[in-house]
């Protein structure tokens, strides 16, 4: 019995050992990207293409782009920063490089069927989600290797090294809706009472988020 414990704890570390080394082990020692130049990080960030149509994360602006800034500026911005909106999309970039250093999109009264749409567009984009957080917040995080999958996240929660986990970008959709509630769909026969209370639920409306950033890019740029 002692043999088949043993054998077991082995698979087990051999199995996290594969999963690490299979997806990239996306762990702090081998780069101190805290130490990193701007310019250095900002390509760094900028390889992972993240961003809403053209404009993408650690990237500078383009001629055109600059233009959109300049017309659109009004919005409150952080000392240092601009911050302007392009149709949907608020963007929000280094005042002296014009590197995007983050950038939103907010429905505030997303209906079933815009939420879906979103967190579909997201999936088709960039994958399924590296994590969910309180039922109400899913992530799509990226580090040293790239995308940090939902396999190598749980591997590394479960070891407790979740601080040892390198973050240099993310994409975060909020909402003030449990996603179940807003994506939940019946398969079965209804009542006419259940039919009353399911277009019910049809009508409500959630405030959804959607923020691309770099919490170390936005950092280096800020703390000037």
């Amino acid at each position: 019995m002692k043999n088949f414990k043993c054998k077991q704890c082995l698979v087990a570390v051999f199995t996290s050992f594969v999963v690490l080394m299979t997806y990239g082990t996306g762990i702090s020692g081998s780069v101190d990207y805290s130490k990193m130049s701007k310019t250095e990080l900002q390509k760094k960030v900028a390889s992972f293409n993240l961003g809403f149509e053209h404009y993408i994360l650690g990237k500078e602006l383009t001629a055109e782009q600059q233009e959109i800034a300049k017309n659109n500026n009004e919005e409150k911005a952080y000392p240092g920063t601009i911050k302007f909106k392009d149709k949907d999309i608020f963007v929000i970039v280094d005042g002296k490089s014009n590197v995007v250093i983050a950038m939103y999109k907010r429905d505030k009264e997303a209906e079933k069927a815009d939420f879906k749409q979103t967190i579909g567009a997201l999936m088709m984009q960039y994958g399924e989600p590296t994590a969910e957080a309180h039922g109400d917040t899913i992530y799509w995080n990226y580090g040293e290797d790239g995308f940090i999958s939902q396999e190598l996240y749980r591997a590394v929660k479960k070891d407790g090294q979740l601080e040892s986990l390198i973050v240099l970008a993310t994409i975060k959709f909020s909402s003030s809706k449990n996603v179940d509630t807003m994506t939940a769909t019946s398969a079965q026969p209804l009542t006419e009472v259940e039919k009353k209370v399911e277009q019910s639920d049809e009508n409500i409306t959630s405030d959804n988020y959607v923020m691309i950033q770099s919490d170390m890019l936005t950092k280096k740029y800020l703390n000037k």
